[in-house]
């Protein structure tokens, strides 16, 4: 997805808005992780140390979403913020969200209902769910079935709880407005997050991390990054933004190597205090990329990161598909000459890779930047100066 993230100006008065190369480089670690969980998903079980291991860290790269959900806090937040007592602030924020989000996401989901005879798909009468953001309401795990062995959208979860926090967002910062009462309101809803993930699991009810209120703490956390790096406390965010990321993976895997299984149905720590440390993790992420001249800002800036940002929201959007429809037959294709699982599992997940970002980079040039272009007509408010705010947090998915 193109990306002009930026770092808007500040209520401390640290100059001009500027444009963030690493941020596009983070949206791209986060596509990146999430490609890998998925392509590469295999047995979560194997009789070598060492291959368990990787095993566990494939397991976790789900938290890309996570990134995903911390990375978009932390830029519409900021949006938001800047722009709350402008003219046109609900106009302005809607109209660039849809232009963004609307043509490719309605696009694919008009597409698939038009061929749904000519290729037999089952919406099981529940397509008016996907075509409303709400397949993750009720709290329900996986809201159906997919309408084909071949088309996957499972993954949509994320993108529904975007455009949920979309639409609430916006409205709670009109109404608070200050900068200590949005700050306190994202820490509030947090902790709000891990108190009913916490209370659901010692209930001994199923887990709603797919849910907004399930896995908002990422997301307001995000937000807290937004104001802080607003205040006198900017640069000490950003100093210790690497240190908190580093911890809190540190802490992660710790938990998974001492586990059999660490998912989200059979760790509670995970479903609980887990999730949290993840989200305060991936926050850090962004924090430590905002410092000029850090190690997370040289290595999200790199032209590989970028391309991935830049293209990430179809890349989400599509690659589950083109892996239900070609891995498995990828690999046991690749099988039948005398691979073995491992190589074939790599080889079929770098051939479905390369099909996906293929068909996201014709998506984006053939289809959505026509889109794009509207936001012209939509400018941005006179409070705030940028090149392009295009802060879609992809999959999680815009």
């Amino acid at each position: 997805m193109t990306s002009r993230a930026v770092e808007s100006g500040d209520c401390a008065g640290h100059g001009e808005p500027r444009h963030v190369l690493a941020l596009d480089g983070v949206r791209g670690l986060a596509i990146l992780a999430v490609l890998a969980h998925h392509l590469l998903n295999s047995n979560d079980v194997a009789q070598s140390v060492l291959v368990q291991m990787m095993l566990d860290v494939r397991g976790l790269l789900w938290a890309g979403v996570t990134l995903f959900f911390s990375l978009s806090g932390f830029l519409i937040t900021g949006i938001l913020f800047d722009t709350v007592g402008s003219n046109g602030y609900f106009r302005t924020f809607f109209g660039r969200r849809a232009l963004r989000i609307f043509p490719l996401y309605y696009g694919v989901l008009v597409a698939l209902l038009l061929l749904t005879r000519p290729m037999h798909m089952d919406w099981q009468g529940q397509a008016y769910r996907l075509l409303t953001y709400t397949t993750n309401i009720p709290f329900t795990r996986e809201w159906v079935s997919n309408p084909s062995p071949y088309i996957n959208l499972r993954h949509f979860w994320s993108l529904a709880v975007e455009e949920q926090f979309y639409l609430v967002w916006p409205l709670i910062i009109f109404w608070l407005r200050s900068w200590r009462r949005i700050f306190v309101a994202t820490l509030v809803g947090a902790a709000l997050s891990l108190g009913m993930r916490t209370a659901l699991a010692l209930s001994g009810l199923e887990p709603q991390n797919h849910t907004l209120p399930g896995c908002m703490d990422a997301l307001l956390l995000g937000g807290a990054l937004a104001l802080l790096v607003r205040s006198r406390h900017r640069e000490r965010v950003m100093q210790w933004g690497g240190p908190v990321f580093l911890a809190a993976i540190t802490i992660t895997l710790a938990e998974a190597f001492t586990h059999k299984t660490f998912t989200w149905q059979t760790s509670i720590y995970l479903t609980t205090i887990g999730m949290t440390v993840l989200a305060i993790g991936m926050t850090g992420l962004v924090a430590a990329s905002l410092r000029a001249g850090s190690v997370a800002q040289t290595f999200c800036s790199s032209g590989l990161l970028r391309f991935f940002g830049r293209y990430s929201y179809g890349l989400y959007v599509y690659h589950y598909s083109v892996d239900s429809a070609l891995t498995m037959p990828l690999r046991m294709a690749l099988g039948e000459r005398g691979l073995s699982k491992a190589l074939s599992t790599l080889a079929a997940a770098a051939m479905v890779g390369t099909i996906s970002i293929g068909i996201a980079v014709l998506s984006y040039h053939l289809y959505e930047k026509h889109f794009l272009r509207l936001k012209r007509y939509i400018p941005n408010s006179k409070k705030i100066v940028t090149e392009e705010l295009d802060p879609d947090a992809g999959g999680g998915g815009s």
